[in-house]
């Protein structure tokens, strides 16, 4: 399955880690997304795009766009239901763009690019507003303004930011972090040297992708 990330063409909305879902794409097919992707595209929908006459909202597990006359020439709604993998495929009410260029790129920061693909594996992250970093909780359940206090992987930048530009990128790095929050043990995920910059779309996905392996193997 290969991920992409995506962007809806001629805004500064996303990045979205997706696979293209029918064999032969263009911008207006849908993507396949996961629960927590779909819930940022509706978020960023209502809140960047508010007044524009289409909304998302949720109904149980599925998701309805609705439109007025502002947006189409007819008021409708079309309900997006999550498939057997509950993923959801999104399309057709706005054109879908790659991000590919470095031109594409800077109009999103490397924290962007790493909680992308994040999402792509059902993974939300945490972050206090201080420390540059981001926080996973070990325990789903814990309250969010507690994650840093319990057991969690920090992800940082070997750079002292996770805001910067991707091409600034130098690498990922994971620890654990025990009970009280401290440091335990090496760390569990690193990439690049810290100076020289590592390809910020192909480093986060892999840096995903092993978080969410090891989470499997250790929650």
């Amino acid at each position: 399955m290969t991920i992409e990330l995506y962007t809806v063409e001629a805004s500064a909305h996303g990045p979205y880690a997706a696979t293209p879902a029918p064999s032969t794409w263009g911008p207006y097919e849908p993507i396949s997304v996961t629960r927590v992707t779909a819930e940022q595209i509706a978020v960023d929908l209502n809140v960047e795009d508010a007044g524009c006459g289409l909304a998302a909202a949720w109904d149980g597990p599925n998701l309805v766009f609705t439109w007025d006359e502002r947006y189409r020439d007819e008021e409708g709604s079309e309900t997006v239901s999550p498939d057997a993998d509950g993923r959801y495929r999104i399309g057709g009410l706005w054109p879908w763009q790659p991000v590919q260029t470095a031109r594409q790129h800077a109009r999103f920061t490397a924290g962007a690019m790493l909680r992308a693909a994040l999402a792509e594996q059902g993974i939300t992250v945490h972050t206090d507003g201080m420390s540059p970093s981001y926080a996973i909780p070990l325990d789903p359940a814990t309250p969010e303004l507690e994650v840093y206090g319990r057991p969690h992987l920090l992800i940082a930048d070997r750079s002292p930011s996770i805001e910067h530009a991707p091409a600034a990128h130098t690498g990922w790095v994971t620890f654990l972090h025990d009970e009280n929050g401290e440091p335990d043990g090496d760390r569990l995920y690193g990439s690049g040297n810290g100076t020289d910059p590592v390809d910020c779309v192909a480093d986060s996905l892999e840096a995903a992708a092993f978080i969410a392996d090891w989470l499997t193997a250790h929650r």
